[in-house]
């Protein structure tokens, strides 16, 4: 690591010295991103677009791949799937001890840390939390975003996949209904928001997805690619909102979906290696300047009749800033490489994209004096985390209570949760 920070860290004092006001942060982070791309080769950025799973117990063999890919490859980014947080924060560690650059680390927790490590409290599913009424709902959706943010942190995840923005209609007919706050697009772009600046002003990275929308599909993305026929001004005034009130507001990431919509790329190829989806309507009509990711690449959605290395080049082709999850990792680099250096695809191109992850990374202070890239004190942080998700929670399920909606269920998993009929 000391090879590629130097330089970075000497413009970081530099630029601290000179007297910077307002932007000094900015200015630095610039700085250290500018010495980094003029120290990595075009193989190293390629890598440090690449998301790779870390999942539970692997073999010995994954292990070995993992190792390899880190510290021979330069791989940039890892996601953490699920299973108890210890065995994650000891091999997350491993693996930041052979980074060349700080791992960037990813997670699913549309409902909290728990959604992966049991070791949480997990706050009510995006359906239920949308039968939340009045004037203190965006308040609570604010307040759980910086609990979870503040949960990510601790365990050096900066980045979350979450919210979910998609409109559904019918939830029960839905592949997924309850990853849904409501049927009406401003009341899920309001929260989505709430829980977006939650996260964003604790210092986590947050992505709305799954971009055009996947709340009125029927058809699970993991296992087939859905097909959604609603022409363009439905989506326009419904499937869209959400996503630009998110965009407005600054979210950080926005995830593309495994789905096709033939009113937005007639060639009925899934948005995810659409290109008029991503740079034409995202990038374009609704003006998203952040990190642009897609679904995991390995979902039946996209890699249906394709093979790996195809889906990682297409998905890289049509837009997309980072790769999620996918497999011939190391032949999908070289490939990717060797068309920029022999000029097949633009450097310019490249750069654009490596430059939108060194800069997540910069401003998290991975670059900074100091930055500790390894997770210590788990057992207190976890408690906590539990303390003050147990009293949000609580104001949850009471707002709940009040609430005219249909649908409501129990909040929570931990019997100091159970309120009575009062509420208390």
């Amino acid at each position: 690591m000391k090879r590629f920070l130097s330089l970075a860290l000497l413009l970081a004092v530099l630029f601290s010295a000179a007297g910077c006001h307002d932007n000094s942060a900015d200015l630095r982070h610039q700085a250290q991103v500018d010495a980094l791309m003029e120290q990595l080769s075009i193989r190293e950025k390629v890598a440090q677009l690449f998301v790779i799973e870390i999942s539970r117990e692997p073999s010995d063999a994954t292990r070995a791949l993992q190792d390899s890919l880190i510290r021979d490859y330069g791989v940039g980014c890892l996601i953490l799937m699920r299973g108890p947080i210890g065995p994650f924060i000891e091999r997350t560690n491993e693996l930041q001890s052979l980074a060349k650059l700080p791992l960037l680390v990813a997670t699913d927790a549309e409902w909290g840390a728990a959604m992966r490590f049991a070791e949480y409290l997990p706050y009510p599913r995006q359906r239920i939390l949308g039968r939340l009424e009045g004037r203190r709902s965006e308040r609570l959706l604010y307040q759980m975003g910086r609990n979870v943010g503040r949960e990510l942190r601790d365990l050096n995840i900066y980045v979350n996949y979450a919210p979910v923005a998609d409109v559904c209609p019918d939830p029960y007919d839905a592949s997924d209904g309850q990853r849904s706050f409501d049927s009406d697009p401003q009341l899920v772009g309001a929260y989505a928001t709430a829980y977006m600046h939650g996260m964003q002003d604790e210092g986590i990275y947050a992505c709305g997805k799954h971009y055009p929308g996947h709340g009125a599909t029927t058809v699970d993305s993991h296992y087939e690619m859905p097909v959604v026929l609603y022409d363009r001004d439905w989506f326009d005034c419904v499937a869209l909102k959400p996503f630009q009130m998110l965009i407005d507001s600054g979210v950080e990431m926005i995830m593309v979906a495994h789905m096709s919509i033939p009113s937005i790329d007639s060639t009925g190829i899934p948005m995810s290696i659409s290109a008029p989806c991503m740079k034409d309507l995202l990038c374009g009509e609704q003006g998203f300047r952040g990190t642009v990711i897609t679904d995991a690449v390995g979902m039946q959605g996209v890699a249906a009749g394709r093979s790996p290395l195809e889906v990682n080049t297409a998905v890289y082709r049509a837009g997309s800033d980072m790769i999620l999850m996918p497999d011939d990792v190391k032949l999908s680099i070289d490939a990717i490489a060797d068309s920029v250096e022999t000029g097949v695809w633009p450097l310019e191109e490249l750069d654009a994209k490596v430059r939108k992850v060194l800069e997540l990374k910069a401003r998290a202070g991975f670059f900074d004096e100091g930055f500790d890239p390894q997770v210590r004190d788990l057992d207190r942080k976890i408690a906590e985390a539990r303390e003050r998700d147990s009293t949000l929670l609580v104001q949850i399920a009471r707002a709940l209570r009040k609430s005219s909606k249909p649908e409501i269920v129990p909040v929570g998993g931990d019997a100091t949760l159970v309120l009575d009929k009062a509420g208390k």
